[in-house]
């Protein structure tokens, strides 16, 4: 699976797991998801960071949300 695909899954995974994550967690929770599910949590993204390296993963490469905040369906990024 390349980066995009990689992406879109959990992008998708999110929106499945959107209802469980705020229910499951306490609002402002970093949850990371990688691979359609959920790897890993933490109270600051410092913590999650760490987390995911302990993991083999890179926070750049998984889906990191918090939870209880409403995300848009999408969003203009001007650079």
């Amino acid at each position: 699976m390349n980066t995009v695909e990689a992406k879109q899954a959990n992008q998708a995974a999110f929106r499945q797991l959107a209802a469980f994550i705020n229910q499951t967690y306490p609002r402002g929770q970093f949850v990371a998801i990688a691979d359609g599910k959920i790897v890993a949590d933490a109270m600051t993204f410092d913590a999650l960071d760490s987390s995911l390296k302990a993991l083999g993963l890179d926070s750049v490469e998984v889906l990191v949300v918090q939870a209880g905040v409403d995300y848009p369906e999408s969003a203009v990024i001007f650079i």
